[in-house]
């Protein structure tokens, strides 16, 4: 999940977006947490390996020639197959790796291995789409296609490549910010690629393209069961079918309508109109869950079983494991929780809670006590202990030497202490000014004053 999450924002494979992925998948765990009250593992999507077109592979047995291929023979291949177009006939991925096809023998990566493949970079063309060769290279021991552009970039050196005059540069090749969506395929030789005709080369990549001249849909049908084969190819839908079945048997509808029964959304396709059939394909996701038909005079058909023999049992399943909370019902597990509490499992308060469930109004003490007052500090009475002789207003004044009511030093101007000198009458509680009007200096003699200091 993490690592889809991860290509939803930021399609770079870097750190960031992996941190950024696992901050937004840690987000909705809480989300989940939070609202359900409960903690599950979500694995991640698998394709299971249910259609043979994916782990199940037939090597070719086409006869090759002894001598390497000559020029005129490689020149008349690419004439041939350059530019070809083409039916899949597997699933081809995307990826600068691509596929390695053994002429006449297997293919690789294979199985299990072809399927993480295409789980890891993508899907570049699906079974029966057209492809066109875009690029075809004849190699010593090999052949390479490139299909619908390759999956490289082009002129990337070019772009990195600048020429101009004077203080304006321009890159060589301008970049167009489109990723690339092509595959490629390998078709490997033993030694070196043999001498051999068009008709050889078509039999040695027909397990992955159909050169026969066919229509889209029937290109489609032909990588099916041969149930869904025969439906397609009759125009008739079966419950189980995907979507692209539903449109290569009986093309886009006329009419979709989206609605939901009970907690489930889904999405209803219209075919016809009266007075003829009309053919009602409702989809739950990519499948179809019920088929209904109804004509004129006639009582209506549902069919709502799967019809497709377990086609698609098993692919994109999540398996979820349940933690704290016990499973719910699947049409209630979407619908409306209870909020979150920090109530205990069975604790009640009845005084919160209404008879109608609403909570009441936060209810205030009525009797609101005055707060005690701050008791003073160690050995200095209160100001309202009542000490006799002394002004309560002055004890802010009074620091920790006595009474001091201007702020100044007791023992400079102050008569009541003893050693003190005299204060003058224009100045009290400080020393006469000198000659220059300043006030005397308290450095020793011989001292430089200090700067900021008087």
């Amino acid at each position: 999940m993490a690592g889809l999450i991860s290509r939803l924002l930021l399609p770079l494979r870097s750190p960031l977006a992996t941190g950024c992925a696992s901050a937004v998948l840690g987000c909705a765990l809480c989300a989940c947490n939070v609202c359900a009250a409960q903690v599950f593992t979500v694995e991640r999507d698998h394709i299971a390996g249910k259609s043979p077109n994916l782990t199940n592979f037939q090597p070719t047995s086409v006869q090759l020639g002894n001598v390497p291929i000559r020029m005129q023979t490689r020149a008349e291949l690419i004439r041939i197959f350059q530019s070809e177009q083409a039916f899949a006939v597997r699933p081809l991925p995307l990826g600068r790796r691509g596929l390695v096809l053994h002429a006449n023998g297997p293919l690789s990566p294979s199985g299990k291995g072809y399927v993480d493949e295409l789980e890891k970079n993508g899907i570049s063309c699906k079974p029966g789409d057209r492809v066109v060769i875009s690029k075809f290279d004849v190699r010593r021991d090999r052949i390479v296609f490139e299909f619908n552009g390759g999956p490289d970039k082009h002129h990337r050196i070019l772009q990195h490549i600048e020429i101009g005059g004077g203080y304006t540069t321009v890159p060589l090749a301008q970049d167009d910010g489109e990723e690339p969506v092509g595959s490629r395929l390998t078709l490997l030789f033993p030694r070196y690629v043999p001498e051999m005709n068009a008709a050889a080369l078509r039999g040695l990549i027909a397990p992955m393209l159909d050169f026969s001249l066919k229509t889209p849909v029937q290109a489609f049908a032909d990588t099916l069961p041969p149930k869904l084969k025969a439906a397609v190819l009759d125009h008739e839908v079966l419950v189980g079918m995907n979507r692209d079945m539903v449109v290569k048997a009986l093309g886009l509808p006329d009419q979709k309508v989206r609605e939901t029964n009970g907690q489930m959304p889904f999405e209803e396709w219209i075919y016809g109109e009266p007075p003829h059939e009309v053919q009602f394909v409702r989809f739950n996701g990519n499948r179809v869950i019920r088929l209904e038909i109804a004509d004129v005079g006639q009582p209506p058909i549902i069919r709502d079983k799967d019809e497709t023999d377990g086609y698609f049992s098993g692919q994109f399943v999540r398996q979820v494991r349940l933690g704290d909370a016990p499973p719910v019902d699947p049409n209630q597990e979407h619908g409306p929780r209870a909020a979150p509490s920090l109530r205990k499992p069975g604790e009640d308060l009845p005084d919160a809670v209404d008879s109608q469930g609403q909570l009441k109004p936060v209810q205030f003490p009525k009797d609101d006590a005055k707060p005690n007052p701050i008791p003073p500090p160690p050995n200095q009475p209160s100001a309202d202990s009542g000490v006799p002789g002394q002004d309560p207003g002055a004890m802010g004044n009074q620091g920790p030497f006595g009474q001091n009511p201007m702020g100044q030093n007791p023992s400079i101007g102050d008569p009541g202490v003893q050693g003190a000198p005299s204060a003058n009458p224009n100045y009290p509680g400080a020393y006469p000014p000198n000659r220059t009007g300043q006030m005397p200096s308290s450095q020793p003699p011989g001292t430089m004053p200090i700067a900021g200091i008087p």
